[in-house]
């Protein structure tokens, strides 16, 4: 009986590691943190910066899909992700880029309307979707669609209006052009299905390592097939 206890013993000593480490790898397999628990995306329209309407779930269906939250007044960050976005965008092949839907989203829709967008992304060579809204009065149904695409990818932003009176602080209509953007937003990366899976903070990126990423998932997705 002993002898019997022994070697279940030993088993269990080589064979649950070995269980443990496979459940682990599955994540390990990326470099940026994993997404748990994200909300379902809801299904939206937005207007894309040559003033086109742009079905997020009729675009982005089967495809892994690369979103960066950034805005065009922003001049520290938002370049440099930007160029980080070209960088892996121009080293896909054909083949890769029909398997991935790159997209930039404005935080700032009030400055950032289509023109200025178009100009930014001609100005950056950011050669994807650019999405905004044309009517940022706060009782829109546009402004509702991109409050709620915020919501779903949980943007971190607040706007400080600089006034005579006080700084306020807080994710509004801007009362006036004399205002900031304070962000701490990243790139998000999803899965074929849909799903939120990576988050890059905005100062986290490494280049190589996004892109060994957004490539894992593509492989996944044409395991699939």
């Amino acid at each position: 009986m002993n002898e019997k206890l022994f070697v279940l013993g030993l088993c269990l000593m080589f064979f649950l590691p070995g269980c443990v480490e496979s459940s682990e790898s599955s994540e390990q397999r990326f470099h940026g943190e994993i997404i748990t628990n994200s909300a379902q995306i809801s299904e939206f329209t937005l207007l894309t910066s040559d003033n086109t309407t742009y079905d997020f779930k009729e675009e982005t269906s089967g495809k892994v899909t690369v979103i960066a939250f950034l805005f065009t007044n922003c001049y520290d960050i938002c370049p440099v992700v930007t160029y980080n976005l070209r960088h892996i965008h121009e080293s896909l092949n054909q083949s890769q880029l029909d398997m991935i839907e790159f997209i930039t989203i404005t935080v700032d829709p009030w400055r950032d309307n289509t023109t200025v967008l178009e100009e930014w992304k001609e100005s950056t060579k950011s050669n994807w979707t650019h999405l905004t809204v044309a009517d940022t009065q706060p009782s829109s149904a546009e402004m509702a669609t991109l409050t709620q695409v915020w919501n779903d990818f949980d943007v971190g932003f607040k706007i400080e209006e600089n006034t005579s009176e006080s700084n306020t602080s807080a994710r509004h209509h801007p009362s006036s052009y004399d205002y900031n953007i304070a962000h701490s937003t990243g790139t998000v990366i999803l899965d074929h299905k849909g799903n939120q899976r990576i988050w890059w903070g905005d100062y986290d990126w490494i280049i190589d390592l996004v892109k060994e990423d957004i490539l894992t998932l593509v492989a996944d997705a044409e395991a699939e097939d």
